[in-house]
């Protein structure tokens, strides 16, 4: 069995190889040669979008998972929750997290109650202080 580095290798070889055959023949002639092999667009179509819907929804319960990590840690390294606390506090948040996904309102809802404005476009402060009501 090859180690990391090597399967790396192997694939960085074969994405050169993909990117050299569509230079060399264009779309078009690749596109008929997988006709011709039995695979129709519609084939590849599919399972792009099976192959994206699938990567989707295991990276969002990977991300989801890390988001409550990330709040149960900080309320105890942070703040000094203890298991329980920690427990309360996350269950309030799921509680709000699954409003949230049911009504699009809640960001709204943190600008119009808090002084805390949420923007992850912005890569270094994702949460600012702002004036109360203030968008």
């Amino acid at each position: 069995m090859a180690n990391r580095a090597q399967r790396r290798k192997m694939m960085r070889s074969q994405i050169d190889r993909d990117k050299e055959l569509i230079r060399t023949y264009g779309k078009q002639q690749m596109m008929a040669r997988l006709v011709q092999n039995g695979i129709t667009p519609e084939d590849l179509e599919n399972n792009y979008r099976e192959g994206w819907e699938t990567g989707y929804g295991e990276g969002s319960v990977n991300v989801t998972k890390s988001c409550y990590a990330a709040v149960i840690l900080a309320l105890k390294e942070e703040f000094g929750f203890d298991d329980d606390q920690c427990f309360e506090a996350v269950r309030a948040v799921d509680r709000k997290i699954v409003w949230a996904i049911e009504h699009a309102e809640l960001v709204e809802e943190v600008l119009e109650k808090t002084s805390l404005q949420i923007n992850l476009d912005e890569p270094f402060a994702r949460i600012q202080k702002t004036e109360v009501g203030e968008k």
